[in-house]
């Protein structure tokens, strides 16, 4: 993201001017409209090539990203359809056969000069942008291809052909863009995205949830029987820059005393359970407790979508399957089941949702060690989830809870923020009232934004009995582990291989890390 706007647009300026494009055959020249208050931001998607910019119409106040991209002269649309045409016939290797996605790019962009050279065409200036649509069209994702690279995108959806494309942006949510398929080209598109997943949707089965190469999650619908607009798709993309609780602390999720509280609690043996509502950041703090884990345990993590990433190494990954020609389905209840056999010190399941959370708590009350999450806003709404249908779970079983989170999408000052809502343990079940005791120990206070504690975790002071730990030291320890949180958030150690290592450098040699905390403090 590029911080000085005007800077930003002096590039595309400069950038239009080298390369010699008139102003009325590129839609470089929109740039010039945009100057003032009605851009919000800019991104380079592709250096040189590709631009996003924020837009907010001034008049009824709507914002909208607006893909910038080179346009092509009618003379450059013949010779790039002419090139394509024949890179489709002579094309006969996949991106693995050439050695990667980036050997692919120059095999490509020689393919290209060879086919012009052949034919004696000489597209000028305009090479640069044949070789950057012909590589955008048939090596990436086509029209959605820079939203696809933008990393403040979240989800980028298409509820039908003449609509346009909507993105769910970190900073301005849910928001349009300047992209509208027709529905030729969107049957195309979501035939295609099909293709990449390994997977197929036809008009006789047009419903597919699959994962891209690089684990984005998609959902797709073919022709209008389903979906009455026509095909549709979604695309909830896999994030490579993992958020790290480094990245919650410095965002506000929670606090240092916070992750200390629960580092400590994870590594000392407790199942946790992860509720919010949708885009709270569930998964999120789910992937960041699950690195409390001691390095040595055996973990297997249970997911639909692979999201979930452990620096541990006794780590066992399994992932549902849906029903295919080479097989049946395999569900999260059967992962589970299969799980349970191997003996794992954690079971994480990704989101619990039916007969699966019964089976989880029955391991977790025969001494298995659970983590999940679950679409709930409140504790109340989540118990109340675990023992309806298709759960029903007991409450003297859910009381084998250890500690929950509620997790909260809210607003402040007009920004979107994520919010640890409540921080609760399970203290105790009363059998003859049927009742789950619990006992808050954190709670964001909206009004001040900050966090309200309650002044007692009971489960320190049982893990205190168990390890024969006085509660000094216990305070002494969560002292010593939010020190190197706060270290590492003022040294900028956020990377999800730094904080990993940090943590389980930690485990086995506390003082070589508090050493550097207390320089850097």
């Amino acid at each position: 993201m590029f911080k000085g706007i005007a800077g930003v647009l002096a590039r595309f300026l400069r950038y239009r001017r080298k390369v010699n494009i008139p102003s009325e055959t590129s839609s470089f020249s929109l740039i010039e409209e945009y100057k003032g208050r009605d851009v919000l931001d800019v991104y380079e998607l592709e250096h040189g090539h590709a631009y996003g910019m924020i837009v907010r119409n001034p008049i009824t106040g709507e914002i909208r990203y607006e893909v910038i991209e080179p346009t092509l002269t009618d003379r450059e649309k013949v010779i790039m359809d002419l090139v394509r045409s024949e890179l489709l016939q002579v094309i006969d290797r996949t991106i693995d056969e050439i050695g990667g996605y980036e050997k692919t790019i120059e095999y490509l962009r020689g393919r290209v000069r060879g086919i012009l050279a052949r034919r004696g065409v000489d597209p000028g200036l305009g090479l640069w942008k044949i070789e950057y649509y012909l590589i955008r069209d048939l090596l990436g994702y086509g029209r959605i291809d820079a939203l696809m690279k933008d990393p403040g995108i979240e989800d980028i959806s298409c509820s039908g052909p003449g609509r346009p494309v909507y993105v769910w942006h970190r900073s301005y949510e849910s928001i349009p863009t300047n992209i509208i398929y027709d529905t030729g080209e969107l049957d195309s598109f979501v035939i295609r995205l099909a293709y990449r997943s390994g997977r197929m949707v036809t008009y006789a089965d047009p419903i597919l949830e699959a994962t891209l190469p690089d684990g984005s999650r998609i959902h797709l619908t073919l022709g209008s029987e389903v979906t009455r607009h026509g095909s549709s798709f979604s695309i909830r993309k896999f994030r490579k820059d993992l958020l790290t609780i480094v990245d919650l602390v410095n965002l506000g999720t929670l606090t240092s005393d916070m992750a200390a509280l629960l580092w400590f609690l994870v590594e000392n043996r407790v199942s946790v359970l992860v509720c919010g509502g949708i885009a709270s950041g569930k998964t999120t703090m789910l992937n960041c407790l699950s690195n409390f884990i001691h390095p040595d345990a055996k973990i297997v993590t249970i997911e639909d979508t692979p999201e979930l990433q452990l620096y541990h190494i006794n780590w066992v990954r399994s992932v549902t399957r849906p029903r295919t020609m080479y097989g049946g389905e395999i569900t999260v209840y059967d992962l589970l089941r299969t799980a349970m056999r191997q003996r794992p010190d954690y079971i994480i399941i990704g989101e619990v949702r039916g007969e699966e959370a019964y089976t989880l708590f029955q391991a977790i009350a025969t001494g298995h060690l659970g983590m999940c999450t679950l679409h709930a806003e409140s504790i109340e709404s989540a118990l109340m989830r675990l023992e309806s249908p298709p759960m029903n779970i007991p409450r003297s079983m859910i009381s084998m809870l250890d500690v929950i989170l509620v997790q909260r999408r809210a607003e402040r000052d007009g920004t979107p923020i994520r919010r640890t809502e409540v921080l609760a343990e399970v203290s105790d079940y009363d059998r003859g009232r049927d009742q789950v005791e619990l006992n808050v120990i954190y709670r964001w206070k909206p009004e001040s934004d900050t966090f309200a504690y309650t002044g007692r975790c009971l489960s320190l002071e049982g893990i205190a009995a168990r390890i024969g730990y006085t509660m000094d030291r216990i305070e002494e320890e969560l002292r010593r582990r939010r020190m190197v949180i706060e270290w590492m958030c003022k040294t900028g150690k956020r990377g999800f291989g730094d904080v990993a290592e940090i943590i389980r450098r930690y485990v086995y040699d506390p003082e070589s890390i508090l050493r550097y905390a207390r320089i850097g403090a």
